[in-house]
């Protein structure tokens, strides 16, 4: 009787431990700035998430597409049902025309990355006809 309750315990716990895990649930994953000004800016913008998962959210990693494409995020744990922020920017300096920038995150959710996207077209001084 004793080997059946020490089972039973140990599948309940094995079951429990799969369920816990923190999931990510952005607001939005794409974000279209439009048509900007040329100008010496960064562009930003602020792609709101939730932890929808059961344990705290930790974002491991964070890389962009190019060197102009900057991001800030939370460094510490987000816990379950709260809600934080990671921007995204695109430097505008010294370019033109339409961009189009991934911001690449990696967590400790399943799937653990997530990508989120900038766009926008840069337009020269008297180039409004858009």
């Amino acid at each position: 009787m004793f080997r059946i309750y020490l089972i039973l315990a140990f599948v309940f716990t094995s079951v429990f431990y799969s369920n816990a895990q923190a999931d990510v649930k952005f607001k939005e994953l794409a974000h279209d700035f439009g048509h900007v000004q040329a100008g010496t800016d960064t562009l930003w913008y602020g792609f709101s998430f939730t932890n929808t998962g059961n344990e705290p959210l930790q974002i491991n990693d964070v890389k962009t597409s190019c060197d102009c494409t900057l991001a800030e995020w939370p460094k510490n744990a987000i816990q379950p049902g709260r809600t934080a922020i990671i921007r995204g920017g695109f430097k505008i300096v010294d370019k033109s025309g339409s961009f189009q920038k991934n911001i690449i995150i990696i967590t400790n959710t399943s799937p653990a990355t997530t990508i989120l996207s900038i766009k926008g077209e840069i337009i020269e001084d008297g180039n409004t006809s858009q």
